[in-house]
């Protein structure tokens, strides 16, 4: 081999060896950073639980943990406030979702469900309702281990 070739295959090897250092430093620390909140999930679908109506609704349907589905996302849109009429916050809000389907039969089922609507900067309740629907209502992923779609 010529001593230009081996050059041009070391310069391609530190190449490939510079793009894959800079991709595993990407996935680890991402451009952007995530954004801190003084309430956190937690503290958000604890504050949802707490309330007086949720937690008497959660004790009187919520029963079988493998049919039940828990999730906190972050919305920054129009939520109801206590009156069901639609707001806009200035700041971004915690959509607390409990959710458990009524039976493990198969099909489409009712599911129980505790919404709440939290701030993420005051932990402020904008809304809390309960209510039994039918899981098209939601999605597929509230069926939790259970087969039904």
């Amino acid at each position: 081999m010529k001593s230009s070739q081996t050059s041009a295959m070391i310069v391609v090897v530190a190449f490939i060896l510079a793009l894959v250092g800079v991709s595993i430093l990407v996935m680890q620390h991402p451009l952007q950073p995530e954004k801190e909140y003084n309430i956190s999930s937690l503290q958000a679908h604890r504050i949802v639980m707490n309330d007086s109506n949720a937690s008497i609704y959660y004790r009187t349907y919520f029963h079988v943990q493998d049919w039940r589905v828990n999730r906190t996302t972050i919305v920054n849109e129009n939520i109801p406030d206590m009156y069901g009429m639609p707001i806009t916050p200035e700041e971004d809000v915690w959509k607390v979702q409990v959710m458990e389907r009524t039976c493990a039969c198969s099909g489409i089922q009712p599911i129980y469900v505790i919404e709440g609507y939290v701030s993420t900067d005051s932990g402020e309740v904008f809304n809390i309702t309960t209510k039994k629907v039918l899981e098209t209502s939601y999605d597929a992923s509230t069926c939790s281990t259970t087969a039904c779609h």
